[in-house]
């Protein structure tokens, strides 16, 4: 775990060194796009992508056009693997305003210039209570301290464009029998502009979370959560020829499990590092300017760097899923994708059946009014398992999350989440219920105070490994 720690404190540094480079870098108001997260809702997270719904993806600001760093005070399901399928890029048409909505970006960073750059650091301590620290059926209360450094890097170029995000949190607990639980999410996007209106989009992508203690696959008398590192990449080509929509794209991604200990005996669990690699295409037709339905197909196939497991079983396996689907783009209304389909895994050892589960994607925005939004995110995937009696788990991940500007500088909103993960074979399953309150007091552009209520509830697939979990949080956000 000490790379996850350097590389925030890496980042916590970087923020507080940020106002000492004030003289060098000249401040700029912020592009209105820049912080604009139009692949999150101009793309679906496929089965064979593997992405668990993130409700703390930015998100526009009710009041102000522009979005938001991610909100804080809740753990969250991160994205294992998120796939490059297409970007929205149709310019927002514009809207009328009220005065406060007006009003509202004064209190919005204003971000340091670095030459065709924009660079965007901030950093938020928070304190408070939650009811299990540890996140397990015999887990118990715990003071709570959260340090969550943020960084955010973005071009300003005509043409092409180039991006970097790094998101990090460090949870220590004052019951210090509770391990400090590291996170990590850095992502760096490039898009290369095509004659006709085609585009070249690269992708690379690192992750790092501890496992949970309650999951079926934890292993047996570990001290302390083993980390999983994930390395990803992709490649997406897509444009159009008249009305005809086109996509091609392909990604890779490598999971690494660190071995557990227990006292100082040392349990490997190198047998799980696995590689999935897919490609897929889609074809669409734009029935109108904002309206284009779609069906697209993808492959895919996942090797293990052991090829035979300690139960003697071989978990390769290939997949193929097939999605028709609607994306619509009404901005600033309305934009995002929903879509439906039918996966099929195929695994190598015959000791196991293929496993076929339908399937549900998409990302949606609505903001009815300049202060208010919603947004609705849905995801399928296929997650390998270690149990001798299962071959895999499909996991079915929604959440559902409402902004309020109730004042230009005061914003209320509220989420909910729900996931199902299915473990063929064996009759068992993971839920997990989710709903959460925050609120957000912009004291000025460079100091927020932030305060969040969230309220869990797990339901394991293991006899005894249900627990509920309360987390109340308050902090405070510096950024430039």
């Amino acid at each position: 775990m000490q790379i996850p720690v350097r590389l925030i404190l890496s980042a916590a540094l970087f923020t507080a060194l940020a106002s000492t480079t004030v003289a060098r870098a000249q401040d700029a108001a912020l592009p209105a796009d820049l912080l604009d997260d139009t692949d999150a809702f101009g793309s679906l997270r496929g089965s064979d992508g593997q992405a668990a719904v993130d409700l703390t993806l930015p998100t526009e600001t009710p009041g102000t056009g522009n979005n938001e760093p991610p909100p804080t005070g809740r753990a969250v399901r991160t994205e294992r693997i998120a796939p490059i399928i297409a970007e929205e890029d149709e310019p927002a048409r514009p809207r009328n305003r009220t005065a406060d909505a007006l009003d509202a970006s004064s209190y919005d960073p204003l971000g340091i210039r670095m030459g065709s750059f924009t660079v965007l650091p901030s950093i938020e301590l928070r304190g408070g209570y939650t009811s299990n620290a540890a996140g397990s059926a015999t887990g118990g209360p715990s003071g709570l301290l959260t340090l969550v450094p943020d960084l955010i890097v973005k071009s300003d170029w005509s043409r092409h464009a180039l991006d970097f995000k790094f998101h990090g949190t460090y949870d220590y607990f004052t019951d210090t029998s509770v391990a400090p639980k590291p996170t990590v999410d850095a992502e760096a996007n490039a898009r290369i502009d095509l004659p006709r209106d085609w585009a070249l989009r690269l992708r690379a992508a690192y992750n790092y979370e501890t496992q949970s203690l309650s999951n079926l696959d934890y292993p047996a008398g570990v001290d302390n959560p083993p980390g999983i590192n994930t390395y990803a990449a992709g490649v997406t080509l897509d444009g159009t020829l008249g009305r005809t929509v086109l996509q091609l794209r392909s990604n890779i991604a490598y999971s690494g499990y660190e071995d557990g200990k227990a006292g100082d005996v040392t349990i490997p669990q190198g047998y799980r590092d696995n590689t999935l690699a897919s490609a897929a295409a889609r074809v669409g037709y734009e029935v109108t300017p904002v309206l284009t339905p779609f069906v697209e197909a993808e492959v895919s196939d996942r090797s293990f760097r052991q090829k035979i497991d300690p139960n003697g079983f071989s978990r390769a396996s290939q997949g193929v899923t097939l999605r028709g689907g609607i994306a619509y783009s009404a901005d600033p209304v309305l934009r995002g994708e929903l879509a439906i389909g039918w996966h099929r895994e195929r695994y190598d050892d015959n000791a196991f059946k293929p496993l076929n589960a339908m399937t549900i994607d998409g990302n949606v925005l609505w903001a009815p009014t300049e202060l208010t939004n919603f947004t609705l995110r849905a995801a399928t995937y296929v997650d390998p398992t270690t149990d001798s009696s299962s071959a895999g788990s499909i996991v079915y991940d929604v959440g559902l999350k409402a902004q309020h500007a109730l004042r230009r500088n005061l914003t209320l909103e509220a989420d909910l989440g729900y996931q199902y993960q299915d473990y063929q074979g064996i009759n068992a399953a993971d839920i997990t219920y989710e709903a959460g309150f925050g609120v957000t007091w912009k004291i000025n552009r460079a100091a927020w105070l932030v305060g969040r209520f969230s309220q869990e509830y797990y339901k394991s697939a293991q006899p005894g490994g249900d627990y509920p979990t309360t987390t109340v949080t308050v902090g405070l956000r510096l950024q430039r």
